[in-house]
C-alpha cells in the first residue's frame, strides 16, 4: 500500500512539473495561460494524494524551512497592506506554498527524491529536443520573432529552463557508479542542451549554466583526487613519508586553488565583456532599468512599493529620472516601459524592500552556509565511498545556483514553469541545510495540512473558473479589432469580473468605452490599468478622453506625462501638438512641432514620417 501511495505522489508531482508542456490554443495567449489551469488542477490532485502521508510524516524542520516560512509570511502581509489588487501572480504564488510542503515531504524519501531528479532531467531533455526541432523547422515557434521558444513564449525563459538542467545532466554524465540508463540520460541531455542553448542566444542562460557547472566539476575532481590519495596511502604504509606527502599535497592544493580562482576571474571578466557587446543595446536598457529601480528603492527602502507592482511604479519613476536630468541621450534611446526589472533581486528590492530581499537571500544562503564552498561535497563523499550524486540535495543545489544566477539577468519568477522548477529544487535542496533539534508534533502537522488544503482550494477556486473567460476573450477580440465596439462592449462587461486583472483586457475594454462615448467610465478603467502597468499609451488614451470632454488641461497633462515616461516616443508629442492646434494655442503648437522635429528617431517608420511632415506644415503655415 505504501509503495502504491509513493507511486501516486510521484506521478502527481511529475504532472505538476509537466506544466511547462501545457499549451491550450483555444485560450487567449494559451501558451502562457494554459499553464495556469494545468498547474492548479495538477496541484489539487497532488494535494489530495499527499495529504494522508503528510499527516503521519515524521521528518523534522530545517533552518531553510524557517526562512522560507518567514519570507512567505512577509510577502503575504506586504501584499495585503500595500497592493491587494486581484492578481494572477498572487494566486499562483499561493499555490507554491503547498507545492513546497509536498516536495519537502517527498524529499525525506531518498528513492522518491532521486526519481524526482530523474523526472526533472527528462523534462529538460524534452524541452531541449523541442527547441532543436523548432530550430530546424520540424515544429513551429510560439513567437513570431524567434525560431526557438520550446513550449514557452520567449527564448529567454526557455533558455533559462534548459540551463537549469545542465549541472544536473553533467553530474549524471560524470558519475560512473550510476546505472547505465541514468548516465546516458545525462549525456544525451547535456548534448541536446549544448546544441540548443547557443542557438537561443540567451547570454544569461549561458552564464548561469557555466557557473552552475563549476561546482559539479570541482566536486568530481575532488572526489577523484581523494580516491587517488587513498590508493597511494594504501600502497605506502610509511607514516613518515605519508606526512611529507600530506604537506606537499596541502601546498599543491593551495597553489592550485589560487591559480584556479585567478583563472576564473580572468575568464569571467572576458566572458562578461563579450556578453555585453554581443547585445549592447539590450544590456544598456537593463542598466537603465536598474538605475531607475534604485530611485524607487530610495523612496520605499524597507518594505518596498508592494508585491507585483513593479510595472505600475516604474513609469512615474522613469519620468522623474529623465526630468531630473539623470539620464543620458543614449539612455533616452533605449528607454521603454518594462513589466519586469530583468533582475529578480532588484525587483524584489523594489516590490518587497530590503526586508523582503534579505529574507529571500537568507532562504537561498541557508543552503550553503554550513561549510561554505565545501558544502557542495558531503563528508561521506570525500571518503570516496559515495558516488557523485550520492546526495541528491547536493546536485539539486548545483541546479539551484544556475537558477539564482539566471535570475540576476532575467525574470524567471514571472514565468510559471520556472517558478515551479525553483520551488521543487529548493525543497529538494533543503535536506542539506542545518536540521533543528525538534520534530514537528502531530497537532502542528494537522494545522499545516489544513492550511495547505485551504490555500490550495482558495487559489484553485480563483484560477480555474476563469478558464471559460480566457476561452471567450479571443472571440470578443475579433469584434474589437473589427471595430464593432457596441457589440464587443457588452461582452467585455460580462467578462470584466473574471478578467479585470489582465492589462490587455482593461485596455481593450477602456477603448470600447471610449469609442462608444463613455469617456469618464473609460478613464476609470484606464486608472485600473495603472495598478498593473504604466504604458504611456494609456495616458494617450486618457488624454483623448479628456480632449473629447473638452477638458484641455487634463488632456495636456496626460499627453505630457506620456511623453515623459518613454521620452524617445513621438506619438504623445504629436497628440499634444494637435491638442494645442485645435484649442487655438498656436504658440505652444509650434513649439511642440519643433520639438517633434528635433527628437531623434529610434526606429524609422511611415507613421513617424507622417507626423514629422505634419509638424513641418504647421511651422511653414505660421
Amino acid at each position: 500500500m505504501k509503495q502504491i501511495v509513493n507511486i501516486l505522489i510521484f506521478c502527481s508531482l511529475v504532472a505538476v512539473l509537466s506544466t511547462v508542456f501545457a499549451v491550450d490554443h483555444l485560450l487567449w495567449q494559451g501558451v502562457t495561460t494554459g499553464k495556469y489551469f494545468w498547474f492548479a488542477a495538477a496541484l489539487c490532485i497532488c494535494m489530495m494524494v499527499a495529504l494522508p502521508v503528510f499527516l503521519y510524516q515524521q521528518g523534522g524542520l530545517r533552518i531553510t524551512d524557517i526562512f522560507a516560512g518567514l519570507f512567505a509570511g512577509y510577502l503575504c502581509i506586504n501584499y495585503f497592506l500595500l497592493n491587494d489588487w486581484p492578481s494572477m501572480h498572487w494566486w499562483l504564488f499561493l499555490l507554491m506554498l503547498p507545492l513546497y510542503v509536498i516536495v519537502r515531504m517527498v524529499g525525506e524519501n531518498p528513492q522518491l527524491r532521486q526519481r524526482l531528479l530523474d523526472a526533472i532531467l527528462v523534462i529538460v531533455l524534452i524541452e531541449a529536443v523541442w527547441g532543436l526541432l523548432q530550430l530546424y523547422g520540424f515544429k513551429y515557434s510560439y513567437h513570431s520573432l524567434y525560431r526557438i521558444t520550446g513550449s514557452l513564449f520567449n527564448p529567454g525563459p526557455y533558455s533559462g529552463f534548459v540551463a537549469v538542467g545542465v549541472p544536473l545532466a553533467l553530474a549524471y554524465a560524470l558519475d560512473k557508479k550510476l546505472p547505465c540508463w541514468e548516465r546516458w540520460l545525462g549525456i544525451i541531455t547535456l548534448a541536446a542542451a549544448g546544441l540548443v542553448l547557443p542557438a537561443a542566444m540567451s547570454r544569461a542562460a549561458w552564464l548561469a549554466a557555466i557557473v552552475g557547472s563549476i561546482p559539479v566539476l570541482w566536486q568530481y575532481l575532488v572526489i577523484a583526487k581523494n580516491k587517488r590519495q587513498q590508493e597511494n596511502h594504501s600502497n605506502n604504509p610509511n607514516d613518515h613519508h605519508r606526512a611529507f606527502q600530506r604537506l606537499a599535497a596541502f601546498r599543491q592544493r593551495r597553489s592550485v586553488r589560487i591559480a584556479f580562482i585567478f583563472a576564473i576571474c580572468i575568464v569571467g571578466t572576458g566572458l562578461l565583456a563579450g556578453l555585453y557587446y554581443l547585445k549592447k543595446d539590450s544590456a544598456d536598457g537593463r542598466w537603465l532599468m536598474w538605475n531607475v529601480s534604485a530611485e524607487i528603492m530610495k523612496e520605499h527602502p524597507l518594505f518596498g512599493a508592494g508585491y507585483d507592482c513593479f510595472a505600475a511604479v516604474y513609469g512615474d519613476a522613469q519620468a522623474s529620472y529623465f526630468l531630473e536630468g539623470k539620464g543620458t541621450d543614449a539612455q533616452v534611446m533605449v528607454a521603454d516601459s518594462p513589466d519586469n526589472a530583468f533582475n529578480e533581486y532588484v525587483q524584489m528590492a523594489v516590490e518587497l524592500g530590503v526586508v523582503g530581499l534579505v529574507l529571500f537571500l537568507l532562504v537561498a544562503g541557508s543552503l550553503f552556509a554550513v561549510r561554505g564552498f565545501s558544502s557542495f561535497i558531503p563528508r561521506r563523499e570525500l571518503s570516496g565511498n559515495k558516488n557523485l550524486i550520492g546526495h541528491p540535495s547536493s546536485v539539486a543545489r548545483h541546479s539551484l545556483i544556475t537558477f539564482l544566477v539566471f535570475a540576476a539577468f532575467s525574470y524567471p519568477f514571472s514565468v510559471l514553469p520556472l517558478t515551479i522548477l525553483f520551488v521543487v529544487l529548493l525543497a529538494l535542496s533543503t535536506s542539506s541545510s542545518r536540521k533543528l533539534s525538534f520534530s514537528i508534533p502531530l497537532w502542528l502537522r494537522m494545522a499545516g495540512s489544513v492550511l495547505c488544503v485551504g490555500i490550495t482550494i482558495y487559489s484553485a477556486c480563483q484560477i480555474l473558473p476563469r478558464k471559460i473567460a480566457y476561452r471567450e476573450w479571443p472571440s470578443v477580440q475579433t469584434l474589437y479589432h473589427a471595430e464593432i465596439y457596441t457589440k464587443a462592449l457588452k461582452d467585455y462587461q460580462i467578462l470584466y469580473p473574471l478578467l479585470g486583472h489582465e492589462k490587455q483586457f482593461l485596455f481593450e475594454y477602456g477603448q470600447c468605452l471610449s469609442k462608444t462615448g463613455q469617456y469618464e467610465e473609460s478613464n476609470r478603467i484606464f486608472h485600473e490599468f495603472l495598478h498593473y502597468g504604466s504604458d504611456p499609451m494609456i495616458y494617450n488614451c486618457m488624454g483623448n478622453n479628456f480632449k473629447a470632454m473638452e477638458d484641455y488641461s487634463g488632456a495636456e497633462a496626460a499627453y505630457i506625462h506620456a511623453s515623459q515616461i518613454v521620452p524617445n516616443r513621438h506619438y504623445p508629442l504629436y497628440l499634444l501638438m494637435k491638442l494645442y492646434q485645435e484649442s487655438g494655442q498656436m504658440n505652444k503648437a509650434r513649439t511642440t512641432a519643433q520639438t517633434l522635429l528635433d527628437k531623434p528617431v529610434k526606429v524609422k517608420s511611415t507613421a513617424i514620417r507622417e507626423m514629422q511632415e505634419e509638424a513641418k506644415q504647421l511651422i511653414i503655415k505660421e
